[in-house]
């Protein structure tokens, strides 16, 4: 008798059939930390000046522009050249979830780190979670994105 294999319980996971976690989601959780979350917000700012309210997808190019900063943990920085379609694909009530809260964060007087975790939801659907949490002496947001589960194709 063979011994089962089984998924690695931490691995590399996927939206919209291409990864998001890795160096794309470490360097989200980098702009988004305590040091650096008035820097992202003046960003925030500055980028609704020059292109309007912004909607969930959209500010993300603009804050990691470099193509490297989208690498998952194989590597791939396929993300970064299809992040409209995938962020697209993603259903119309948890888009306007993400961008409620990112929006209402970034704009506020005194943002709050941000937390983004990327995983696979049970079943063949999207999810959101969105949790208050405290942490190191702050308060942060966590955004925990649940795509498609990849084994049910």
């Amino acid at each position: 008798m063979r011994p089962r294999q089984l998924a690695p319980l931490f691995k590399e996971q996927e939206m919209g059939g291409l990864v998001y976690s890795g160096k794309f989601e470490e360097h989200i959780n980098e702009l988004y930390s305590p040091q650096n979350i008035n820097k992202t917000a003046k960003k925030f700012k500055e980028y609704e000046k020059k292109n309007g309210a912004y909607a969930f997808g959209k500010f993300t190019k603009f804050l990691v522009p470099k193509k490297e900063n989208w690498a998952g943990e194989s590597g791939s920085t396929e993300g970064h050249d299809k992040w409209e379609k995938h962020s697209g694909a993603i259903p119309k009530a948890i888009r306007d979830k993400i961008t409620e809260v990112i929006a209402t964060n970034l704009r506020s007087p005194n943002p709050m780190p941000l937390v983004l975790k990327v995983g696979e939801n049970v079943d063949g659907t999207h999810d959101l979670k969105v949790r208050i949490f405290a942490h190191n002496g702050h308060m942060h947001i966590g955004l925990h994105m649940l795509c498609p589960n990849s084994s049910l194709k």
